[in-house]
Protein backbone atom coordinates (compact mmCIF):
# COMPACT_ATOMS: atom_id res chain seq x y z
CA UNK A 1 0.00 0.00 0.00
CA UNK A 2 1.30 3.46 -0.90
CA UNK A 3 1.70 6.03 1.87
CA UNK A 4 -0.01 9.16 0.55
CA UNK A 5 1.32 12.70 0.70
CA UNK A 6 -1.70 13.93 2.65
CA UNK A 7 -1.20 16.36 5.52
CA UNK A 8 -3.19 15.16 8.51
CA UNK A 9 -4.62 17.42 11.19
CA UNK A 10 -1.71 16.57 13.50
CA UNK A 11 0.85 17.25 10.77
CA UNK A 12 -0.71 20.61 9.94
CA UNK A 13 -0.98 21.61 13.61
CA UNK A 14 2.68 20.70 14.15
CA UNK A 15 3.75 22.56 11.00
CA UNK A 16 1.84 25.70 11.95
CA UNK A 17 3.13 25.61 15.52
CA UNK A 18 6.74 25.27 14.36
CA UNK A 19 6.21 28.11 11.86
CA UNK A 20 4.93 30.38 14.63
CA UNK A 21 7.95 29.48 16.74
CA UNK A 22 10.46 30.14 13.95
CA UNK A 23 8.82 33.48 13.09
CA UNK A 24 8.67 34.56 16.75
CA UNK A 25 4.89 34.67 16.77
CA UNK A 26 2.61 33.54 19.62
CA UNK A 27 2.14 29.79 19.44
CA UNK A 28 -1.55 30.27 20.21
CA UNK A 29 -3.32 33.49 19.25
CA UNK A 30 -5.54 34.52 22.18
CA UNK A 31 -8.19 36.05 19.96
CA UNK A 32 -8.62 32.74 18.11
CA UNK A 33 -8.93 30.53 21.17
CA UNK A 34 -12.06 28.38 21.15
CA UNK A 35 -13.94 26.54 23.83
CA UNK A 36 -12.86 22.90 24.24
CA UNK A 37 -13.41 20.26 26.90
CA UNK A 38 -10.79 17.64 27.75
CA UNK A 39 -11.80 14.32 29.23
CA UNK A 40 -11.09 10.59 29.22
CA UNK A 41 -13.11 8.52 26.76
CA UNK A 42 -15.01 6.09 28.96
CA UNK A 43 -18.14 5.18 27.01
CA UNK A 44 -18.68 2.95 24.02
CA UNK A 45 -19.82 5.94 21.96
CA UNK A 46 -16.72 8.00 22.77
CA UNK A 47 -14.33 5.12 22.11
CA UNK A 48 -16.06 4.27 18.85
CA UNK A 49 -15.82 7.90 17.71
CA UNK A 50 -12.06 7.82 18.39
CA UNK A 51 -11.63 4.52 16.55
CA UNK A 52 -13.60 5.80 13.55
CA UNK A 53 -11.75 9.11 13.40
CA UNK A 54 -8.42 7.30 13.67
CA UNK A 55 -9.46 4.94 10.89
CA UNK A 56 -10.48 7.82 8.63
CA UNK A 57 -7.22 9.70 9.14
CA UNK A 58 -4.88 6.70 8.90
CA UNK A 59 -6.68 5.37 5.83
CA UNK A 60 -6.39 8.72 4.06
CA UNK A 61 -2.66 8.71 4.82
CA UNK A 62 -2.34 5.18 3.43
CA UNK A 63 -1.15 3.89 6.81
CA UNK A 64 -3.76 1.12 7.12
CA UNK A 65 -5.94 -1.10 4.96
CA UNK A 66 -9.71 -0.98 4.82
CA UNK A 67 -11.76 -3.02 7.27
CA UNK A 68 -15.51 -3.59 7.42
CA UNK A 69 -16.08 -1.87 10.77
CA UNK A 70 -14.05 1.21 9.83
CA UNK A 71 -12.28 1.25 13.19
CA UNK A 72 -8.64 1.74 14.07
CA UNK A 73 -8.49 -0.60 17.07
CA UNK A 74 -5.38 -2.14 18.58
CA UNK A 75 -4.85 -4.86 21.19
CA UNK A 76 -3.65 -2.30 23.75
CA UNK A 77 -7.11 -0.68 23.64
CA UNK A 78 -8.44 -3.59 25.68
CA UNK A 79 -5.85 -3.28 28.46
CA UNK A 80 -7.50 -1.91 31.63
CA UNK A 81 -4.68 0.60 32.12
CA UNK A 82 -4.83 2.11 28.62
CA UNK A 83 -6.25 5.63 28.59
CA UNK A 84 -7.77 7.55 25.66
CA UNK A 85 -7.75 11.32 26.17
CA UNK A 86 -10.14 13.32 24.00
CA UNK A 87 -10.65 17.01 23.28
CA UNK A 88 -14.29 17.81 22.52
CA UNK A 89 -15.75 20.92 20.92
CA UNK A 90 -18.89 22.73 22.07
CA UNK A 91 -21.06 20.18 20.25
CA UNK A 92 -19.30 17.26 22.01
CA UNK A 93 -17.62 16.18 18.78
CA UNK A 94 -14.06 14.93 19.12
CA UNK A 95 -11.56 17.51 17.88
CA UNK A 96 -8.51 15.44 18.83
CA UNK A 97 -7.35 12.42 20.77
CA UNK A 98 -4.27 10.62 22.04
CA UNK A 99 -3.96 7.13 23.54
CA UNK A 100 -1.63 6.37 26.45
CA UNK A 101 -0.14 2.86 26.52
CA UNK A 102 1.71 2.00 29.73
CA UNK A 103 4.85 -0.12 29.80
CA UNK A 104 4.42 -3.33 31.75
CA UNK A 105 0.64 -3.27 31.28
CA UNK A 106 0.55 -3.78 27.52
CA UNK A 107 3.35 -4.46 25.07
CA UNK A 108 4.35 -1.07 23.78
CA UNK A 109 3.75 -0.62 20.03
CA UNK A 110 7.28 0.73 19.52
CA UNK A 111 8.75 -2.50 20.88
CA UNK A 112 8.33 -4.19 17.49
CA UNK A 113 11.23 -2.16 16.06
CA UNK A 114 12.90 -0.53 19.08
CA UNK A 115 13.26 -3.49 21.46
CA UNK A 116 16.93 -2.84 22.26
CA UNK A 117 16.35 0.86 22.83
CA UNK A 118 13.50 0.14 25.26
CA UNK A 119 15.65 -2.35 27.18
CA UNK A 120 18.28 0.35 27.62
CA UNK A 121 15.70 2.89 28.78
CA UNK A 122 14.21 0.46 31.28
CA UNK A 123 17.68 -0.34 32.59
CA UNK A 124 18.24 3.36 33.20
CA UNK A 125 15.08 3.57 35.29
CA UNK A 126 12.56 4.84 32.74
CA UNK A 127 8.99 3.84 33.53
CA UNK A 128 7.44 4.75 30.20
CA UNK A 129 4.13 5.63 28.67
CA UNK A 130 3.88 5.56 24.88
CA UNK A 131 1.90 8.28 23.14
CA UNK A 132 -0.03 6.48 20.44
CA UNK A 133 -2.78 7.19 17.88
CA UNK A 134 -2.39 10.96 18.12
CA UNK A 135 -5.12 12.38 15.89
CA UNK A 136 -6.81 15.72 15.17
CA UNK A 137 -10.09 15.95 13.29
CA UNK A 138 -9.85 17.49 9.79
CA UNK A 139 -12.34 20.11 11.02
CA UNK A 140 -9.76 21.35 13.54
CA UNK A 141 -6.52 20.95 11.60
CA UNK A 142 -5.82 24.67 12.13
CA UNK A 143 -6.45 24.56 15.89
CA UNK A 144 -3.03 24.48 17.51
CA UNK A 145 -4.64 24.66 20.94
CA UNK A 146 -6.03 21.12 20.45
CA UNK A 147 -2.45 19.87 20.18
CA UNK A 148 -1.43 21.78 23.31
CA UNK A 149 -4.39 20.50 25.31
CA UNK A 150 -3.65 16.88 24.41
CA UNK A 151 -0.01 17.14 25.49
CA UNK A 152 -0.86 19.08 28.64
CA UNK A 153 -3.48 16.64 29.89
CA UNK A 154 -1.55 13.49 28.94
CA UNK A 155 1.40 14.86 30.89
CA UNK A 156 -0.75 15.49 33.96
CA UNK A 157 -2.27 12.01 33.78
CA UNK A 158 1.11 10.33 33.36
CA UNK A 159 2.83 12.21 36.18
CA UNK A 160 0.11 12.66 38.79
CA UNK A 161 -2.17 9.64 38.29
CA UNK A 162 -0.19 6.82 36.66
CA UNK A 163 3.09 7.83 38.40
CA UNK A 164 5.17 6.99 35.34
CA UNK A 165 8.36 8.97 34.82
CA UNK A 166 8.89 9.17 31.05
CA UNK A 167 7.14 9.63 27.72
CA UNK A 168 8.12 7.94 24.48
CA UNK A 169 6.74 8.51 21.02
CA UNK A 170 7.38 7.00 17.62
CA UNK A 171 7.22 10.08 15.41
CA UNK A 172 7.54 10.79 11.72
CA UNK A 173 11.07 12.22 11.21
CA UNK A 174 9.49 15.34 9.69
CA UNK A 175 8.01 16.10 13.12
CA UNK A 176 11.06 15.44 15.29
CA UNK A 177 12.05 19.13 15.50
CA UNK A 178 8.63 19.94 16.96
CA UNK A 179 9.10 17.39 19.73
CA UNK A 180 12.72 18.42 20.37
CA UNK A 181 12.38 22.22 20.15
CA UNK A 182 8.97 22.79 21.71
CA UNK A 183 8.71 19.91 24.21
CA UNK A 184 12.31 18.90 24.93
CA UNK A 185 12.27 15.30 23.66
CA UNK A 186 15.54 13.59 22.76
CA UNK A 187 16.22 11.07 20.01
CA UNK A 188 16.93 7.61 21.42
CA UNK A 189 16.43 5.49 18.30
CA UNK A 190 17.51 5.95 14.73
CA UNK A 191 15.10 6.19 11.82
CA UNK A 192 13.45 2.88 10.90
CA UNK A 193 10.48 1.73 8.79
CA UNK A 194 7.44 1.20 11.01
CA UNK A 195 5.32 -1.88 10.20
CA UNK A 196 2.26 -0.40 11.95
CA UNK A 197 1.94 2.33 9.29
CA UNK A 198 2.88 0.48 6.09
CA UNK A 199 6.64 0.91 6.69
CA UNK A 200 6.50 4.71 6.81
CA UNK A 201 9.66 6.12 8.48
CA UNK A 202 9.69 6.56 12.23
CA UNK A 203 12.07 7.81 14.88
CA UNK A 204 11.96 7.10 18.63
CA UNK A 205 11.88 10.07 21.01
CA UNK A 206 12.03 10.13 24.82
CA UNK A 207 11.27 12.71 27.51
CA UNK A 208 11.46 12.38 31.33
CA UNK A 209 8.41 13.75 33.13
CA UNK A 210 10.84 15.64 35.39
CA UNK A 211 11.72 17.86 32.41
CA UNK A 212 8.10 18.86 31.78
CA UNK A 213 7.65 19.53 35.51
CA UNK A 214 10.72 21.75 35.71
CA UNK A 215 9.65 23.64 32.57
CA UNK A 216 6.12 24.45 33.71
CA UNK A 217 7.47 25.73 37.03
CA UNK A 218 10.05 27.84 35.22
CA UNK A 219 7.64 29.18 32.58
CA UNK A 220 4.92 30.03 35.09
CA UNK A 221 7.38 31.58 37.52
CA UNK A 222 9.17 34.91 37.32
CA UNK A 223 9.56 34.66 33.53
CA UNK A 224 5.92 33.88 32.75
CA UNK A 225 5.49 37.14 30.81
CA UNK A 226 8.60 36.58 28.68
CA UNK A 227 7.34 36.80 25.10
CA UNK A 228 10.57 35.25 23.81
CA UNK A 229 9.82 31.87 25.37
CA UNK A 230 9.86 29.29 22.55
CA UNK A 231 8.16 26.17 23.87
CA UNK A 232 4.66 24.84 24.52
CA UNK A 233 5.08 24.89 28.30
CA UNK A 234 3.91 28.49 28.90
CA UNK A 235 0.56 27.34 27.44
CA UNK A 236 0.26 24.44 29.90
CA UNK A 237 -1.89 24.69 33.02
CA UNK A 238 -0.16 26.33 35.97
CA UNK A 239 1.60 23.89 38.34
CA UNK A 240 -0.66 24.77 41.28
CA UNK A 241 -3.72 23.76 39.21
CA UNK A 242 -2.45 20.35 38.12
CA UNK A 243 -3.69 18.43 41.16
CA UNK A 244 -7.24 19.63 40.53
CA UNK A 245 -7.04 18.54 36.88
CA UNK A 246 -5.59 15.19 37.98
CA UNK A 247 -8.52 14.69 40.36
CA UNK A 248 -10.94 15.52 37.54
CA UNK A 249 -9.29 12.99 35.20
CA UNK A 250 -8.94 10.25 37.81
CA UNK A 251 -12.69 10.34 38.50
CA UNK A 252 -13.34 9.65 34.81
CA UNK A 253 -11.01 6.67 34.61
CA UNK A 254 -12.96 3.55 33.58
CA UNK A 255 -11.65 0.34 32.07
CA UNK A 256 -13.44 -1.02 29.03
CA UNK A 257 -16.15 -3.46 30.22
CA UNK A 258 -16.56 -6.93 28.74
CA UNK A 259 -19.61 -6.03 26.66
CA UNK A 260 -17.65 -3.27 24.92
CA UNK A 261 -14.69 -5.59 24.37
CA UNK A 262 -17.02 -8.00 22.62
CA UNK A 263 -18.54 -5.18 20.58
CA UNK A 264 -15.10 -4.09 19.34
CA UNK A 265 -14.07 -7.65 18.46
CA UNK A 266 -11.82 -8.70 21.32
CA UNK A 267 -11.55 -12.47 21.10
CA UNK A 268 -11.32 -14.82 24.07
CA UNK A 269 -7.82 -15.71 22.90
CA UNK A 270 -6.76 -12.21 23.93
CA UNK A 271 -6.32 -10.81 20.43
CA UNK A 272 -8.35 -8.38 18.43
CA UNK A 273 -10.17 -10.16 15.59
CA UNK A 274 -10.20 -7.21 13.15
CA UNK A 275 -6.88 -6.65 11.41
CA UNK A 276 -6.30 -2.91 11.10
CA UNK A 277 -2.69 -2.64 9.90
Amino acid sequence: MEVKNYQSGVSLAITKTMSSCQNHLPLIEKEKKRSFTVRIANTLEEREEVFKLGYQIYLEKGYIRENANQWLVQNYDFDPETVIIIVQDQDKKIAGSVTLVFDGCSKLPVESIYEDELKALRASGSKMVELSRLIISPEYRNAKEVLVLLYNYLAIYTHHIANFNAFIVEANPRHKNFYKALLGFEEVGQEKPCPHVQSAPAILLHLPTSFYQSEIHRCHGAMQSNSKERSLYPYFIKPEQENLVAYYLAKQRKAMPDNEKNYFGFAESGFHKVVCV
